[in-house]
């Protein structure tokens, strides 16, 4: 029985957005089996800065839900349709209260409509003494992004760290991810000017089988080559080719290829960019982006990680690649 003096408490990382390729069609009747079916190849970064969510249940008032964001947002679809799919699911009856603190920008492309619809679903179940698979959450947490128009599989990323390739859209067990291992010694730095609504971007797109023609492309690139670096470059000649590179963004661009990072790319969909940076070189890079963009947003984290790679040497011979899982 739930405990009702308790919240339920749930941390999701963020899911940030490099390419994608949109997948929209399908030949399935089932409305469900739609949904499980469609969605985004592509790929980003799986981010310790995420969403922590806390949810409690009041069962002796009228059956609503309210969601709080940061302390000032009242109105978050993702979040409200996940708590209403989870009072379907186990039969809650009362008000649901939902409260956010969401440590990167909303929506920027950085996967806060997933992370906090995902951790809705984890900590109503958690509260309720269910048991719930991860899979399952991410399962639920796609056919939300899909209803709500907020974003295209960020949300498997989700289900594993570190830089993610989405090689099959849908959602689990369907879909298939894959990840590319990254350095232990790195953070990713991210300058973000403002956000970008997804559903109005996508409705500018008027050939949508167009970018997903040039996004399997670079896709298909990044697998021949699967390296950090190629990956970003790659994800960035997909935003010019797209035309998702705005004004600000081609700004941006200019001053990250001047600094000593890995690489850079957009994020998608956001007037923002990222950039992989190494830990002996974040300091600069942050002082040169604090200087060049004192107006806009600086998010600085580390990555999600399922394995780290690097190598020794002695003098110019090297020794090893070390993994660690």
């Amino acid at each position: 029985m739930m405990n009702l003096g308790k919240y339920g408490y749930a941390y999701f990382p963020s899911a940030l957005s490099s390419i994608f390729s949109p997948k929209l069609k399908s030949t399935a009747m089932d409305v469900e089996i739609y949904l499980d079916r469609i969605g985004a190849r592509g790929g980003g970064f799986s981010l310790v800065k995420g969403s922590e969510t806390w949810v409690k249940i009041y069962p002796d008032e009228s059956d609503r839900t309210e969601v709080v964001v940061n302390e000032n947002i009242r109105n978050f679809p993702p979040s409200i349709e996940a708590a209403e799919e989870m009072r379907r699911r186990y039969k809650i009856k009362g008000r649901i209260e939902i409260r956010h603190r969401i440590s990167v920008p909303i929506g920027s492309g950085f996967g806060t409509s997933a992370s906090s619809a995902a951790g809705v679903i984890l900590a109503i179940s958690s509260l309720l003494g269910q048991g719930i698979t991860l899979s399952e959450v991410v399962r639920i947490t796609h056919e939300i992004e899909l209803r709500c128009r907020t974003g295209l599989n960020s949300e498997v990323g989700l289900m594993t760290g570190g830089l993610v390739l989405v090689l099959r859209e849908g959602a689990p067990p369907r879909c298939i991810i894959d990840n590319i291992p990254l350095p232990s010694s790195i953070k990713l730095i991210a300058i973000v000017s403002g956000p970008i609504e997804t559903p109005d971007s996508l409705s500018e797109i008027s050939k949508i089988e167009e970018v997903e023609k040039i996004g399997d492309k670079y896709l298909s690139r990044i697998l021949r080559q699967p390296t950090i670096e190629s990956f970003l470059r790659y994800a960035r000649e997909f935003a010019y080719e797209s035309g998702f590179v705005t004004k600000i963004v081609e700004e941006i661009f200019e001053v990250f290829g001047k600094l000593p990072v890995i690489g850079y790319a957009q994020n998608m969909l956001g007037e923002a960019v990222h950039a992989l940076v190494y830990d002996k070189n974040l300091d600069l890079v942050v002082r040169s982006l604090v200087e060049s963009f004192p107006d806009m947003e600086l998010v600085v984290s580390g990555i999600t990680s399922i394995c780290n790679v690097y190598s020794k040497s002695i003098g110019t011979i090297e020794l090893e690649q070390t993994y660690r899982y």
